[in-house]
């Protein structure tokens, strides 16, 4: 029976249906590993810290020997901790992509005919991410 056409049914076509999806929550279900990658992203980050936080204090105690420089590089080679690293900017990428690709739906760039310029505004935030990048990595090696 259609409750549309009974007169039984009151029907309010803007009733809350109860399935409200908050502004930073998708509309679709993620797969599970996709969503368990996504809320390990701050773990990796904090791995990410706390590996410059050692650099930089090996370096302060740098001034008075070379031992504790040699000891961050051998720490840095270990194959643990490669692999933790690359697993941090794997990451890092991922939730740069996430985000890049979220921001233009959630400014509401994506209405209509605007889909062409979303990808232009995502396209422009990956080239000044890779151009800031380019010019750390440059300014490091100096």
């Amino acid at each position: 029976m259609n409750r549309e056409n009974n007169d039984n049914y009151l029907v309010n076509h803007h009733q809350d249906s109860g399935n409200d999806v908050s502004p930073l929550q998708s509309e679709t279900k993620r797969p599970l590993l996709y969503s368990i990658i996504h809320k390990l992203v701050p773990f990796s980050m904090l791995w990410v810290s706390l590996v410059l936080m050692y650099g930089v204090v090996c370096m302060y105690t740098n001034a008075m020997g070379q031992d504790e420089f040699y000891r961050f590089i051998f720490f840095l080679r270990h194959p643990v901790v490669v692999a933790l690293n690359v697993l941090a900017l794997f990451a890092a990428l991922l939730h740069s992509m996430i985000w890049f690709n979220l921001l233009p739906q959630k400014l509401s760039l994506t209405s209509g005919h605007k889909s062409v310029f979303s990808y232009l505004f995502t396209l422009c935030l990956w080239v000044v991410t890779l151009a800031i990048s380019i010019f750390l990595v440059l300014f490091v090696l100096k």
